[in-house]
């Protein structure tokens, strides 16, 4: 699992990227929000930890901007900060960060965090997986529901209410696609089927006479 780092702190970053890396991730790091920004297009990690301050583009507005560039895509943000004040948290979690970490960085913490933003991601991956198969068995169900019994002989359809109607009449009331399988209604099949089996039937019981 990918986490990239930021921090303009270079003994701070690199303290980051050892235990990162300690803790069985892949470190990436970068110094500061605008190389952030692009290597998180880059490689697109599962988790974040920024620092608050930082020059150029403070950690708020990092969290905001990949907020805003990844909709879809979940990414499990950790905020660095030796902020304690009840409104700067509340202004850090507003733009979207999920967990805070005080600095100096404390390694039982920080393991402690990247397990949780690990567990949130397997669960946020399981979730996608999940609803990416209903929707394929939706579509499935769908395509199923959109075939449509035709007669082989007169060419009716029969509609959701098990009710024979003309071809032209059912197209006219639902203007979405539908696919048809081949059938019998039972007008045809006691004009046509019907005589058949019976003259089959017919022609069998004289043969067998005839033996």
């Amino acid at each position: 699992m990918k986490v990239l780092a930021v921090d303009d702190d270079r003994v701070t970053l690199l303290t980051l990227k050892r235990l990162i890396g300690k803790f069985g991730y892949q470190a990436l790091t970068a110094a500061n929000g605008t190389d952030a920004l692009r290597i998180f297009l880059e490689e697109k990690p599962q988790i974040l930890i920024t620092d608050w301050m930082m020059p150029e583009m403070e950690g708020p507005t990092v969290v905001k901007t990949i907020r805003a560039f990844a909709e879809t895509e979940y990414t499990y943000i950790i905020m660095l900060t030796s902020r304690q004040d009840k409104d700067d948290m509340m202004a850090g979690m507003l733009s979207g960060v999920d967990e805070f970490l005080t600095k100096p960085v404390d390694p039982d913490q920080l393991r402690a965090r990247l397990r949780v933003g690990k567990r949130i991601m397997m669960l946020q991956d399981s979730l996608g997986s999940r609803v990416r198969e209903l929707e394929t068995e939706r579509m499935h169900v769908k395509m199923l529901q959109g075939f449509l019994p035709i007669c082989a002989y007169c060419k009716k359809v029969r509609d959701e209410a098990q009710l024979w109607q003309a071809i032209e009449e059912y197209i006219a009331e639902h203007q979405d696609t539908v696919q048809f399988s081949h059938s019998i209604c039972p007008d045809c099949f006691e004009t046509k089927v019907k005589p058949m089996q019976e003259a089959f039937f017919a022609k069998k019981l004289q043969e067998a006479s005839t033996e």
